[in-house]
């Protein structure tokens, strides 16, 4: 009895160890996508890179497209040298450039920063009588029942007007984000059939690692307009929303630029175009 206790501890602590290498296999090997699939649920807010690094302007990235769009179907983030905004909606992903263009970019091109979760339409509600970007966020961050978690957010509908922002593609050495956005180019789009998609994020975290409060990108129905949101007009929105208690966020984004550790809260409420 002793000796068949003994082989089934052996057994176990063989299939244990064998389980570990191959994760630890992954690791080495770099095959993020797979390993990002493989430890994700549907309930976590998947980052790249901490918000201080792109802030202070790393703007080169180390997971691609590809990988991105692999951690979820609804996201936001930026491109390679901030070459304008990122929008991941129903599992693709798109890139609104300097002029509110937005075009399907190559998928191994890549990412310094973005945030993505498998979406889940897990509360439902209609807005109406939007006469702006701070009532929208008035309105539905007070109808959140727990307002210690993130927010995956879908709006969908008419706008009357949205107003967005693109930046260029910057060339090194690069600037911080605070100083790149004095240059942003601001759009107003009107009468336009789009989505709101992006994130809220609890006042408890930290202005070096995400966006206290909302962060939204916008994309027209017909994929050819975009942008990060700046303000909006519509009579009447269709709202999905997916609670999401936990985040994961990757610090291997390469840092060349000196983090700038010093006012962020104040960089980000510049940068992000001061939100409520």
């Amino acid at each position: 009895m002793q000796g068949r206790n003994q082989h089934h501890r052996f057994s176990n602590a063989k299939r244990a160890f064998a389980a570990i290498g191959s994760v630890v296999m992954l690791l080495l090997s770099g095959c993020r996508t797979t390993y990002i699939t493989q430890v994700q649920d549907r309930d976590t807010l998947y980052q790249v890179a901490p918000f201080l690094y792109v802030l202070s302007g790393n703007y080169d990235g180390a997971i691609t497209v590809s990988q991105f769009k692999a951690a979820g179907t609804l996201g936001i983030g930026t491109f390679d040298g901030l070459d304008g905004e990122a929008i991941l909606i129903d599992s693709v992903v798109y890139q609104s450039k300097g002029d509110g263009s937005v075009v399907v970019p190559n998928a191994s091109l890549h990412m310094p920063f973005g945030a993505c979760t498998l979406f889940d339409s897990d509360q439902r509600r209609r807005m109406k009588h939007i006469p702006s970007f701070e009532a929208f966020a008035k309105a539905l961050e007070a109808s959140f029942g727990d307002k210690q978690i993130f927010y995956a957010i879908r709006a969908d509908g008419l706008f009357k007007s949205v107003r967005v922002r693109n930046c260029d593609k910057q060339e090194k050495p690069y600037r911080p984000l605070a100083e790149v956005t004095k240059n942003q180019h601001e759009i107003t789009f009107e009468n336009i059939k789009g989505s709101l998609v992006g994130f809220w994020s609890p006042p408890t975290t930290p202005a070096a690692i995400g966006v206290p409060g909302f962060h939204l990108h916008f994309i027209s129905d017909d994929r050819s307009k975009g942008g990060h949101v700046l303000d909006l007009q519509s009579d009447s929105l269709d709202i999905t929303l997916d609670p999401t208690p936990r985040i994961t966020v990757d610090f291997s984004t390469p840092v060349t630029v000196s983090l700038q550790a010093t006012n962020v809260e104040q960089q980000v409420h510049s940068s992000e175009g001061g939100y409520p």
